[in-house]
């Protein structure tokens, strides 16, 4: 959601196989496959922090991996989908029973981190005014 409302740039600083550090353990790691990516996200992920899991990999992923290993076009056509939804009051399904839960629960972390990076966003475009 995040590269979303901020824009990811692609980079070639990291292509597999490579060496990074870890944002969490501060260590070199070694990072052979995706796979690897996705463990250092869920450390991420499981550490204490003041800020959304979007917010963290927004910032910290760019520190070891290049964002276009993660972020998928299905990202971008979900996000696309629930602003059809909401944008033209299109229902998820007939009945709440008939709704895809695991659509209704992505739907649903795309709106709050939509609206805490949208905050985010206004609040540093507002102290990069004065």
């Amino acid at each position: 959601m995040w590269s979303w409302v901020f824009g990811t740039q692609p980079h070639d600083q990291y292509t597999l196989p490579y060496m990074a550090q870890s944002p969490i353990s501060k260590k070199r790691k070694e990072f052979t496959s995706i796979d690897d990516i996705w463990n250092e996200i869920k450390e991420i992920a499981d550490t204490d922090h003041d800020y959304t899991i979007g917010q963290q990999l927004y910032y910290l992923l760019p520190l070891f991996a290049n964002p276009f290993y993660i972020i998928k076009d299905e990202h971008y056509q979900l996000i696309n989908e629930y602003h059809y939804i909401m944008d033209y009051n299109i229902p998820l399904g007939k009945t709440l029973d008939e709704t895809d839960a695991h659509k209704l629960s992505m739907f649903t972390i795309i709106k709050n981190e939509m609206a805490i990076a949208l905050k985010h966003k206004q609040e540093k475009n507002g102290r990069s005014k004065s």
